[in-house]
């Protein structure tokens, strides 16, 4: 019999386990991973900086039926907060742009060292190659049947069960519907799942041209009823786009593929910091300025040479044989509005195989957000990308494994003290 067992260990789960453990010492706390090693997700976070956090955590960052949920969490948990914890453990944060905030030393692999040596020093014990197939209440208690990586069953039992076995996103990462299918036995559904912070693909026509470099840009992704809208960095791709802000307006995308209703639309403005007009006077300045130019680097210099001439195709301002002055007025217009509003039509997205979060989950409603505890069966919580919240690009998705397992682990240390 053990007092606290934590399903998964990813972010939730780890960070659960050694804030309960530290809370209550006289528990007895265990984490089961069914991977070799625990914090695989974790590793890849930031592109392998792990973004931890964001100063700027509200609820107005997180997505889900009941938007509200993650509030009393994020409420308690700050990104402060946050920052002291890692700071307890060996990890020294700093705040970067937008508000992320990363580990000084730029490694998820320390992260997860600094994680691991305090679960040790703490006395968390941690079990590797062992999934979790069935959990049960018996008897005022919960019980927990494993599969160990060599065919071995084994039944534990528990005072708390924690459920932090994350999402489908990132199956190669370990991502996969195994919290969702121990729950379904017991009654609990989820919302539809969607992959979101994700790659889209999109008409090829033009980001074929120009696969593999970058522009800085306003984004917008529309359905015709929403709209999402980002600024900062563009990738294209032979499929289609990618880079930090595609992939934050993409929870859209992955919600419009399983419903696939109307068109969905992703526009460039490739310059924001200036309006529609100012752009056009400054063509023409351009235009006199360059006049012997060919048409084919006209925009060499303002963009990449390669991101310019497709720009012109999709402006239809052709053939490039042609010289700068040649460009009538009409036809600067129409760059014009191209460079601000470069469309492209979005068939889908790249799947959970590319993604980083899974937007749904398990209905909160089944559950008390200010411990986490399921409304239905006493000891059993539920923490991190397992519940249908979702939290932007930045270290949003991050903050909340973290918050939600700091008030489970409170709810679970203050039941024990009686």
């Amino acid at each position: 019999m053990t007092d606290a067992l934590f399903i998964g260990g990813g972010a939730a789960g780890l960070c659960g386990a050694l804030m309960l453990k530290r809370r209550a010492p006289q528990m007895s706390v265990i984490v089961l991973e069914k991977a070799p090693r625990v914090g695989k997700k974790l590793l890849a976070t930031g592109n392998g900086t792990c973004n931890l956090s964001n100063i700027h955590a509200d609820v107005s960052h997180y997505h889900g039926q009941d938007t509200s949920f993650a509030s009393f969490a994020l409420d308690t948990f700050s990104p402060e907060e946050a920052r002291a914890f890692f700071g307890s453990i060996g990890v020294k944060t700093e705040v970067r742009q937008n508000g992320r905030v990363y580990p000084e030393c730029a490694s998820a692999a320390a992260v997860l060292d600094c994680l691991r040596l305090a679960l040790d020093e703490a006395g968390v014990e941690v079990v590797c190659d062992t999934a979790v197939t069935e959990i049960a209440p018996k008897n005022g208690e919960w019980e927990v049947k494993t599969l160990d990586k060599d065919g071995k069953v084994k039944t534990l039992y528990t005072k708390n069960v924690i459920l932090a076995a994350g999402g489908c996103a990132s199956p190669k990462l370990g991502g996969c519907g195994d919290g969702y299918d121990l729950l379904a036995p017991l009654g609990y559904e989820r919302t539809a799942l969607t992959p979101s912070i994700v790659t889209l693909k999109t008409d090829t026509t033009f980001v074929k041209a120009v696969k593999g470099l970058r522009v800085n840009a306003a984004v917008s992704l529309s359905n015709g009823k929403q709209t999402r809208r980002d600024t900062g960095e563009v990738l294209f791709c032979d499929y289609g786009l990618s880079g930090p802000a595609v992939m934050q307006v993409s929870r859209l995308a992955g919600e419009w593929e399983r419903k696939k209703q109307g068109d969905l639309l992703l526009s460039l403005d490739l310059c924001p910091d200036v309006s529609e007009a100012e752009l056009f006077e400054n063509l023409k300045i351009r235009r006199a300025e360059l006049s012997d130019r060919l048409l084919e680097d006209f925009l060499t210099g303002l963009f990449q040479r390669r991101v310019g001439q497709t720009a012109m195709k999709a402006a239809k301002a052709l053939p490039f044989t042609r010289k700068t002055s040649t460009l009538t007025d009409d036809e600067l217009k129409t760059l014009a509005k191209t460079l601000k509003k470069w469309e492209f039509s979005v068939v889908g997205t790249t799947g959970f195989a590319n993604a980083q979060v899974t937007a749904g989950g398990l209905k909160t409603d089944a559950f008390d957000p200010t411990t986490m505890e399921s409304k239905r069966h006493r000891g059993l919580y539920a923490i991190g990308e397992v519940l249908d919240v979702d939290g932007d690009c930045g270290g949003f998705n991050l903050h909340f494994a973290w918050s939600s397992a700091f008030v489970c682990a409170a709810a679970i240390a203050k039941e024990a003290a009686g």
